[in-house]
């Protein structure tokens, strides 16, 4: 809140939350348009979710991006799944260093809907580990790849803050990718079929 405020006062604009689907335009309001009555942009981060586990698992790990080859994702440890609203609302959380989420895969059957999920992204030789929460596509506990170390760190602070701020970028554009083929699916003639395949893989 502090930083919101100096924001604010430094600048006279307000930051606001980093949502991926404001800046495509198909998404909108189940209420604004008949084209799009299936799409709630209030659920849409937790459908995603549950796609990129599935699409993770079909070909162990990797997810065939277009126009950018294989991106490795792998589901890890920790699964937030939930159902309902308020005090109806039912949660299981699926954690462990060697859980198989198997627990998550019965939560699906049930209805409930990936709230959060820690995510290993590879990319290349490089590979990034964060908690993605579905609801405001927010990132947290992001670890990086190895920074490369340089010969003198005093002298080289600079470079190292430039490195490490394309690896977020990175990740952040990977992972805009990813939402973006996600709903380039769902609005497509494919989401039928791929719905089937989805079923099987949680049956």
């Amino acid at each position: 809140q502090e930083f919101q405020d100096l924001f604010k006062r430094s600048f006279k604009i307000a930051p606001a939350p980093y949502l991926p689907w404001d800046r495509i335009v198909n998404i909108r309001p189940s209420n604004q348009g008949a084209d799009n009555a299936d799409i709630d942009h209030l659920t849409v981060g937790r459908e995603f979710l549950t796609w990129l586990w599935f699409r993770s698992e079909q070909r162990n790990g990797f997810i065939a991006l277009p126009q950018e080859g294989d991106i490795e994702c792998h589901f890890l440890r920790r699964l937030v799944l939930e159902s309902g609203d308020g005090e109806y609302s039912e949660t299981v959380v699926c954690q462990g260093l060697h859980s198989d989420l198997k627990e998550g895969k019965e939560a699906l059957r049930q209805g409930k809907k990936i709230r959060e999920a820690r995510i290993r992204l590879g990319i290349d030789a490089a590979s990034w580990e964060f908690t993605l929460k579905a609801d405001q596509f927010h990132i947290q506990s992001l670890k990086l790849p190895m920074a490369t170390d340089g010969e003198d760190a005093e002298e080289d602070r600079e470079g190292a803050l430039i490195e490490r701020m394309y690896l977020i970028e990175k990740a952040l554009t990977t992972l805009d990718r990813l939402f973006a083929f996600f709903v380039k699916l769902r609005l497509s003639a494919d989401w039928s079929a791929e719905m089937t395949r989805m079923a099987k893989w949680v049956g």
